[in-house]
């Protein structure tokens, strides 16, 4: 049985600036070299991996929650797609 909740722990704390914005890539997100986003310049990734939208969503959080909330990724399958992109869990 998965324990989602480790399994997000362990994501966190491989996620850096570089590492999100690789991940953002892979789902198609254009990043800039100044970490924002190209299409929609209000998004930025912070030096701690987490992502922040200055506009009109005020959204916060990691790459996980970016995927539920932002792109409307059911949550375990973000978390899954999350941490075999990482290397961090292989089902």
């Amino acid at each position: 049985m998965i324990d989602y909740k480790v399994l997000r722990t362990t994501i966190k704390e491989k996620c850096d600036r570089d590492t999100v914005k690789e991940l953002l890539e892979c789902l198609g997100v254009e990043v800039g070299r100044d970490y924002r986003f190209v299409e929609n310049d209000s998004f930025s990734i912070n030096k701690d991996g987490t992502i922040k939208d200055f506009g009109s969503t005020d959204f916060s959080g990691d790459i996980v929650s970016f995927m539920i909330d932002v792109l409307g990724t059911a949550p375990r399958e973000a978390i899954e797609w999350t941490a075999k992109s990482l290397g961090v869990w292989d089902e």
